[in-house]
């Protein structure tokens, strides 16, 4: 096997992986009618908890719109956050069912990882409903800390993006960096992606339309650096914040 081929079969289970997370809590088994039911109120859900937020939103006002009885929406969704999640996933597997692209055996690594984050970027407008719960990140994880099932599901979606991510840089910067650098420099990079798309639109000084120069850039950072620099720089941090380290790293130099 190629490592072409063994990178695009990395990429393959950890999109599988995506999917099926998002699949499991998304649509039990039940019959064809019964999920067509189900689709119909995520669909009026997230129309409404766009309009209104989680807070304001009301169980019986979005019962009405999906053409459910009270007792219906409950039976298929216990809770309001139930719902929320179940909207969001429904989002996310249209999202991810568009990410299956990355697999081109044709395109360069560069190719791929920036056809990624132009996706996360697309994220903010094809997932209107993820932006508006990832600008109120705070008042979200509050409400989804007393639920399991659904913190886990969120958990397990972050773990496995990270996991994508991370077979991308991997795949563009090479054998030189090992598997801790790999783990850090993807991090870093999640971070800015997601800080970007959080930034509101009133304070953003580049606009939606030029977020491919974006992407540009932080490949082109990416590709700059050296294997072991980020590994030297944080060691050599702890060392300056720590004197009993700084003490051990000058007496091995004088060793030496």
């Amino acid at each position: 096997m190629t490592e072409k081929v063994k990178l695009v079969s990395i990429m393959t289970e950890v999109i599988d992986q995506l999917l099926g997370v998002l699949q499991a809590f998304l649509w039990p088994q039940e019959r064809e009618k019964q999920r067509a039911k189900r689709q119909r109120v995520v669909v009026a859900a997230t129309h409404h908890f766009l309009r209104y937020g989680y807070q304001k939103a009301s169980m019986d006002e979005i019962a009405i719109k999906a053409g459910v009885s009270k007792g219906a929406l409950y039976l298929y969704f216990p809770s309001k956050l139930n719902l929320l999640f179940s909207a969001l996933a429904y989002e996310g597997e249209q999202y991810y069912q568009h990410h299956l692209a990355v697999k081109d055996l044709q395109w360069t690594p560069r190719q791929r990882l920036k056809w990624m984050i132009g996706q996360s970027f697309a994220h903010h407008e094809t997932s209107p409903l993820s932006t508006k719960m990832r600008s109120q990140t705070s008042d979200f994880s509050l409400v989804i800390a007393d639920y399991s099932q659904e913190r886990e599901t969120s958990e397990a979606l972050r773990h496995a993006e990270m996991n994508l991510l991370k077979a991308l840089i991997a795949d563009l910067l090479g054998s030189s960096f090992d598997e801790a650098e790999i783990k850090i420099i993807s991090g870093m990079t999640y971070d800015l992606i997601t800080g970007l798309l959080l930034v509101p639109e009133t304070l953003r000084q580049t606009p939606l339309s030029q977020f491919d120069q974006i992407a540009e850039l932080i490949i082109s950072g990416l590709e700059h650096l050296k294997p072991g620099a980020l590994l030297e720089s944080k060691n050599g941090e702890a060392e300056r914040s720590n004197p009993i380290l700084a003490d051990v790293s000058q007496k091995n130099v004088v060793r030496q």
